[in-house]
């Protein structure tokens, strides 16, 4: 074997223990994150939530599933719960009491729903689901202003009735359309993504919210400098024995 072919034989086989392993980190961390079970196989509910196609009016965005979370106690009768309370959503999403409410201030959140997941991450790696809020109430509507919210590294509210809509071809009146939630994981562990929608001021105007596509995307392209890296450890292995050798 010549020196080169041997140079060229350690690379490969460097890069190629860096692609397996990145491999391993690339397999999905969130399961059933496109709903095609056709039903809420891997996750959590609370309240009042269904699985729809594109039977409803909108989405989904992949697939032929989607979550639809719903604030309403007789809206979607059909579905498994009446929505609940706003303390209940903070238990089930371990939340501290008043989050909720902190996020619909100066009115009180009254009652909805949710869903979740708890995941292993990698720093580096990258949520994102596809969302879109749906409303009867007056958009905008300063008193019962109704929002969607995710909880994961904190909570923050998706769109509220002061969000842009347009006229909904589902059973609601209006909605935001299709958005992308996207946040970045900063330090490795298991986290957990919630999702949910919540009444505001009062029990009587419906709004729900649309999800599909949740996934977490691996950061697991090599660097530059770690091929690089590879290729010179490989060449400076040759020159060795090649001096070894001739010596």
């Amino acid at each position: 074997m010549t020196i080169t072919n041997l140079t060229q034989k350690l690379a490969i086989t460097g890069i190629s223990l860096i692609i397996l392993t990145t491999a391993g980190k690339a397999e999905a961390a969130v399961f059933n994150g496109g709903f095609e079970t056709g039903d809420f196989t891997s996750w959590d509910t609370i309240g009042k939530t269904t699985i729809q196609t594109s039977a409803l009016g909108s989405g989904p965005t992949e697939g032929n599933y989607q979550a639809l979370v719903l604030n309403s106690p007789s809206f979607f009768s059909t579905t498994n719960s009446p929505s609940v309370p706003d303390s209940e959503i903070e238990t089930f999403l371990n939340l501290t009491p008043g989050t909720l409410d902190a996020l619909s201030s100066p009115n009180e959140a009254t009652e909805g729903s949710a869903i979740k997941q708890t995941f292993t991450a990698q720093a580096g790696d990258i949520v994102s689901f596809d969302w879109n809020f749906l409303t009867f109430d007056e958009t905008p509507n300063s008193t019962n202003n109704d929002f969607a919210f995710v909880s994961l590294n904190s909570t923050e509210v998706l769109a509220d009735t002061f969000f842009n809509f347009i006229d909904s071809q589902t059973p609601f009146r209006d909605e935001t359309g299709f958005n992308k939630f996207s946040f970045k994981i900063t330090a490795s562990g298991n986290y957990t993504l919630g999702v949910g929608v919540l009444d505001v001021g009062d029990t009587d105007n419906d709004s729900g919210l649309l999800i599909d596509n949740v996934s977490v995307e691996a950061n697991s392209v090599p660097e530059p400098a770690s091929l690089l890296g590879l290729l010179a450890v490989g060449t400076l292995s040759a020159t060795a024995l090649k001096r070894k050798k001739s010596s």
